[in-house]
């Protein structure tokens, strides 16, 4: 017999330009209450990157002679930790970008983004570094959302990607979700400590 618990599901299908919501009880170092945005979904796999999970660096602490000095860096995902990737919504002024819809672009020139920064109104919410990237093959993202570990949400605006409070990300998102899923949104991660 199947245990009962309180099912962490919706009616919404994972798509590019889309998010994953992690379910609150995801013990996992990488995804625990996590917010993902998901720039590639099709038969042959998925990737994107976890928005709410910042190191303690700057992009200054790795790539000397930067303007993007003082952005903070976040853990994109378990895959490739020691390369460094982007988001951004500067469109075809970064070339060689991936569209990933909702205005959202993946990579890029970079030194093409050096000059976006010298030549527009540049802030923090144009542009958000990663080291590593979530990565699931073809089908296993399904059955994870089978099993209740995420939902696939398809109504948050782009905004949210490059959010400056990232701590509270998760219970942003959760919320927008509506009434079932405010309550998700504040159960304590220790039940215990309720």
């Amino acid at each position: 017999m199947k245990k009962s618990r309180f099912i962490f599901e919706n009616n919404e299908n994972p798509q590019v330009g889309g998010f994953l919501l992690s379910d609150p009880f995801q013990g996992d170092a990488y995804f625990e209450r996590s917010v993902v945005y998901l720039c590639q979904y099709d038969e042959e796999g998925v990737f994107g990157f976890v928005l709410n999970n910042p190191l303690n660096l700057t992009l200054g602490d790795v790539i000397e002679d930067s303007p993007f000095s003082e952005y903070p860096i976040f853990i994109g995902g378990p895959v490739s930790k020691n390369q460094l990737f982007f988001l951004h919504n500067l469109g075809q002024q970064v070339p060689h970008s991936l569209d990933c819809g909702n205005g959202v672009f993946f990579s890029g020139d970079f030194d093409a983004l050096k000059e976006c920064y010298d030549n527009l109104n540049f802030s923090t919410n144009r542009v958000r570094f990663f080291v590593g990237y979530s990565g699931w093959d073809s089908g296993q993202l399904e059955q994870e959302i089978e099993n209740h570990s995420w939902i696939a949400v398809n109504n948050l605006a782009s905004g949210y990607i490059f959010h400056e409070n990232s701590k509270d990300l998760w219970k942003e998102c959760m919320d927008a979700q509506g009434a079932k899923f405010k309550i998700i949104a504040r159960f304590p991660k220790n039940p215990s400590d309720n």
